[in-house]
């Protein structure tokens, strides 16, 4: 069955446009963190939508050297029109993803849908080249509400291994989805899901961090709102 390139709603992108940025990620060419010697490598924001229409769609997104990729494929059954979201990580010397075996078909390996902040490294990995995220039947996996999620994965050409990050907006569809931005690290070093720099704090989601926060840049708020409010009765 053939399958087309992801597009953006409702408008298509055009062939050349996926051309030019497989090549410019090829090169390495991704937003870093303030110097050529950053560690982590962000996409930016792609905004990548799967179809809405019941049609097989993939696409496959360069990482570090050539060869090292991710793919991101939309499957339409034939017989049943069931929609199936699949994620799947090559690296030269072998990848993964953040994951576990569905309880119900254990032969059947699932994506972990983890949160902003979360640790890449330190969630249970499967040695598999590719993982379920969303199906109509059986295992339904994690990505199955609309909301935003996060794939973790990593990935090894040869200098160790490299972890990365995924970014899913699930659709109100059965399994359509954005892809939304990725980023990965350089061999050893951290990330967590959402960072975008070596420099960038991203605490968990719940986390103290998190709620410190939250709670300092409101006070802010308060602060910035309060002075204009004596600026405008001055």
């Amino acid at each position: 069955m053939k399958t087309k390139s992801l597009h953006r709603k409702p408008a298509s992108i055009a062939n050349a446009r996926w051309v030019a940025y497989a090549t410019a990620g090829a090169a390495s060419a991704f937003t870093c963190a303030n110097s050529a010697d950053a560690a982590i490598h962000y996409s930016g924001i792609i905004r990548s939508y799967s179809g809405w229409e019941l049609k097989t769609t993939s696409f496959r997104a360069p990482l570090d050297q050539p060869g090292d990729s991710f793919r991101l494929k939309r499957y339409i059954s034939a017989f049943t029109s069931s929609a199936f979201d699949h994620f799947g990580i090559h690296g030269l010397a072998g990848g993964g993803f953040a994951g576990f075996y569905c309880p119900g078909s254990p032969r059947v390996a699932s994506l972990s849908r983890l949160s902003r902040g979360a640790f890449i490294s330190r969630r249970p990995f499967l040695a598999r080249e590719s993982g379920l995220m969303y199906a109509d039947s059986f295992c339904r996996g994690q990505f199955d509400r609309e909301e935003v999620g996060f794939i973790g994965f990593k990935f090894n050409n040869g200098s160790g291994d490299q972890y990365g990050w995924v970014r899913i907006q699930m659709g109100q569809l059965r399994g359509d989805f954005w892809l939304v931005d990725y980023a990965y690290a350089d061999p050893g070093e951290p990330i967590r899901a959402g960072q975008t720099s070596s420099n960038e704090i991203v605490p968990e989601e719940g986390s103290l961090g998190g709620l410190a926060l939250g709670a300092a840049g409101l006070l802010a708020w308060r602060k910035r709102r309060s002075r204009t409010a004596r600026l405008e009765d001055a």
